[in-house]
Formats: structure tokens, C-alpha cells, sequence
């Protein structure tokens, strides 16, 4: 834990354009990180998670130096989107596009712009809630991302797609961005938070996301995690829904030896929806843990989940869901389902679903399954002549089908199929 506080005091040091009040907010931060620690096996909601790694390691905070120039094409670049880049915590203005309907906001500007979403009592409302370390970790450190603003009234036709790309670095660096998204009222907008990896050298991205759906606002928003297998990836974010409004998640996480996504959706206003879809293929001995807590606060909201996994090899994989009603809620509809799919005997899976209802004016199912393949459709399938690879790829395909379908526009889904298709292809091997 030594390098943490090394590297604060470094970023203290090197800050002069901060005002007193986020400074003050950093250091409060800080220290209620110090005194929670990173998690352990005897914390219930992290149990099945080891984060010895990040604790033993020596990771610096990026710097000026690493800001480096690309060559070559940009990956991940999905067609007929506006674009956002960011280069080992560096944002690329001169490589984003970026629609007249939304304001875009990155380093100091940012961080002052929207100290309402980083201020000491948001901070510690949420702590209040049993918010975790890795939060406080990020608002103490937080040096990179930025807010988007979407304007009320706002239709944005095409896909605003951010790409936070770590690259050609030389030592063990880590960042800890902060995204701020605000959609005004009666708008309508498709964000992809994509996070890619191409280096060979160990890093650390432990992010913060906050989103905050206006009135009557319709939001796609797609998180796609396809970091280097060198990585560790840990991300708190956050839904607020206001009345009328409606959410689509899709979700799809590939990279990452260690992944550790904490999801909290809240309904504040009534008559709300959101629709959270989430894929993760791993293999090796990558690990892959989601916890997500749905709140259903507001009258006549609907939810609905829907997380898969595949695991091959050594690898293994954590979801622990809750729905929480809250008393006095009316006409709540709230649906959740896990399904995995274990491919060897040396994976692991570890499901918790749950539901608090204290309303009585409720529509409420859970579920998770695990399994193998059915003997008796690869049976089938070879039977009419496929071979074991192919019958295999195709009852994966199948299995992963409803929630690569829910993706509606043409480019992502495009893009998550190959890239869905491509780990699949890694983990038959």
C-alpha cells in the first residue's frame, strides 16, 4: 500500500490549478481509503475476489511522458460513430469528433465543472451505503476522464463512442478516470465506454462512471472491456433515472486478468425502465466478478437483467445481483436472470442473486443457472457431420445469441460479434 500514498503525495505536489475545496476532497478521500484497505476474502461482497496483486504492486501514476503519439490505425474504431480518445489517460482532442449537442469537459475543467458529482457530501452519501475503497481511491486520484453534457431536447443520430486506449507503455502505470454523463431532458443518446489494451506490460484502470438520465431522456449506454490480459480492471458506476426516462446497458467484458465491475441503478422518478445486459468469455485464469444492486425508489419502474458467462480453462467468475424495493413503491416490475456456461472442470462460478422487496405492489423473479454443454445437442450436432470445434462454436454462438441481438445498432453489434467471435475462438483452443 506504500506506492499508493508515494503517489498521492506526488499528485498533491503537482497540482496547482485545483481549488482548496477538491484538494480538501482528495485528501479526505485518501485517508478514508487508507483506513478501509483493499478489499478482503472476509468481506462478504468480496470474498471470491483476491486483490493481492494490486496491494504487492508498484504502480505510478501516469504521466506527460506517456502521452504517446499513435501510429497506425486506432483500434476498436467503430464505423459511423463520433469519437472520444484517450491515450494512457491523456485525452486526444485532436483525434475526437465530437457532436454540437454535447458538451465536452476533460482534466481541471472537468473536475471543477462537475465538483457536484465529486463533492465531499456526494462522497460520503455514498459511503454512507457501504460505497468501497475503490471509489475512494479514485476520488483521491482521480486524473483523468471527462463529463459529457447532452443537451435537453437533443436527438444525437450517431453513437458517441469514447475509447480510453493504454498502449506502448514501458513500466506498471495505473489511472483512475472519472466519467461524468448528463443527458438532458426529452433526449436521446448511444454512448460506447470502450476500454482497450495493447501492451505487454502490466497496468491498473480503476474507473468511476456516473450517469444521469433527465426526463422523459431515452440512453444507450455500451461498456465494453476488452483490456490487455496484463491488466487489472476495476469499475464503480452509477445510474440515477429520473420520470419518464429509459435506459438500454449492454455490457460485454473480454480482457482483463482481474475484473472487478460494481453496478448501482437507481430509480428516482417514477415511471422509468432500464434494461441492463452484461457478457463475459474468459479463459486462462482470468477472473471476472460483477455486483450489481438495483433500486427501485419510484412508483410503476421496471428492471430487467440479464448476465451471462462463459469459462474455460482455469478462469473464474463472480455475480452477485440484488433488487431492493423500497417501502411505499407502487407497480414495481423487476425481473433477473444469470446464466453460465462451464467449459472445464477447472472452472469456477460463483452466483448470488437476490431480492429485498418492502412493498407489496410488486412483480419480483430471480434466477441463475450453472452448467456444462448438453451432451445430447453436441451429440446432435455431430451426428449430421460437424466437427467437435465447430458444433461447440455453434452451441456458444447460441448461447450468447439474446444478448449480442439486443444490441441495436448496426457498427456495435457488428464489432461485439467479432469481437465475441475471436474470444470465443481463443478459448476452444
Amino acid at each position: 500500500m506504500k506506492y499508493f500514498r508515494d503517489e498521492f503525495d506526488t499528485l498533491l505536489d503537482s497540482i496547482n490549478n485545483e481549488n482548496d475545496e477538491l484538494t480538501d476532497l482528495r485528501k479526505k478521500s485518501f485517508e478514508n481509503f487508507i483506513d478501509k484497505g483493499l478489499p478482503t476474502n472476509k468481506w462478504e461482497d468480496w470474498q471470491f475476489t483476491n486483490f493481492s496483486f494490486i496491494e504487492k504492486g508498484d504502480f505510478r501514476l501516469s504521466s506527460l511522458s506517456d502521452a504517446v503519439e499513435l501510429t497506425g490505425l486506432l483500434p476498436g474504431r467503430i464505423p459511423n460513430t463520433y469519437l472520444i480518445v484517450s491515450i494512457n489517460g491523456y485525452y486526444q482532442p485532436n483525434l475526437s469528433d465530437i457532436p454540437d449537442e454535447a458538451k465536452v469537459a476533460s482534466g481541471a475543467d472537468h473536475f471543477s465543472s462537475d465538483f457536484n458529482y465529486q463533492s465531499l457530501k456526494s462522497v460520503q452519501s455514498h459511503q454512507d451505503r457501504g460505497l468501497n475503497p475503490f471509489y475512494m481511491l479514485n476520488t483521491s486520484m482521480m486524473n483523468s476522464g471527462l463529463s459529457i453534457h447532452i443537451k435537453d431536447n437533443a436527438k444525437i443520430t450517431k453513437p458517441i463512442q469514447i475509447i480510453y486506449l493504454t498502449t506502448s507503455i514501458t513500466s506498471e502505470i495505473m489511472n483512475h478516470p472519472r466519467f461524468v454523463f448528463q443527458f438532458g431532458n426529452n433526449s436521446e443518446a448511444t454512448v460506447v465506454e470502450h476500454y482497450i489494451g495493447s501492451t505487454s506490460t502490466p497496468y491498473f484502470n480503476n474507473s468511476v462512471t456516473k450517469v444521469e438520465l433527465g426526463e422523459n431522456s431515452f440512453v444507450n449506454h455500451i461498456r465494453i472491456q476488452e483490456e490487455s490480459e496484463m491488466s487489472h480492471h476495476v469499475a464503480n458506476t452509477f445510474y440515477d433515472l429520473n420520470k419518464d426516462s429509459n435506459l438500454n446497458v449492454n455490457s460485454v467484458s473480454l480482457g482483463s486478468s482481474l475484473f472487478r465491475h460494481n453496478i448501482k441503478l437507481k430509480f428516482c422518478g417514477d415511471s422509468s425502465s432500464a434494461d441492463y445486459s452484461a457478457l463475459s468469455l474468459i479463459n486462462d485464469q482470468q477472473h471476472h466478478d460483477q455486483h450489481i444492486i438495483v433500486e427501485h425508489m419510484s412508483d410503476a419502474c421496471q428492471s430487467n437483467q440479464l448476465f451471462k458467462y462463459i469459462l474455460s480453462d482455469q478462469s473464474s467468475g463472480v455475480f452477485n445481483g440484488k433488487v431492493i424495493v423500497e417501502e411505499h413503491t407502487k407497480r414495481t416490475d423487476a425481473s433477473q436472470s444469470n446464466k453460465n456456461l462451464v467449459l472445464s472442470p477447472s472452472a469456477l462460478m460463483n452466483a448470488n442473486p437476490q431480492l429485498e422487496i418492502y412493498a407489496e405492489d410488486v412483480k419480483c423473479s430471480h434466477g441463475s443457472t450453472t452448467g456444462q454443454i448438453d451432451p445430447e445437442a453436441l451429440f446432435y450436432l455431430k451426428s449430421r457431420g460437424l466437427g467437435h470445434e465447430k458444433s461447440m462454436e455453434l452451441i456458444m454462438n447460441g448461447f450468447i445469441s439474446d444478448i449480442l441481438e439486443l444490441i441495436k445498432n448496426e457498427d456495435i453489434g457488428e464489432y461485439l460479434n467479432k469481437i465475441a467471435s475471436q474470444q470465443l475462438e481463443k478459448i476452444l483452443k
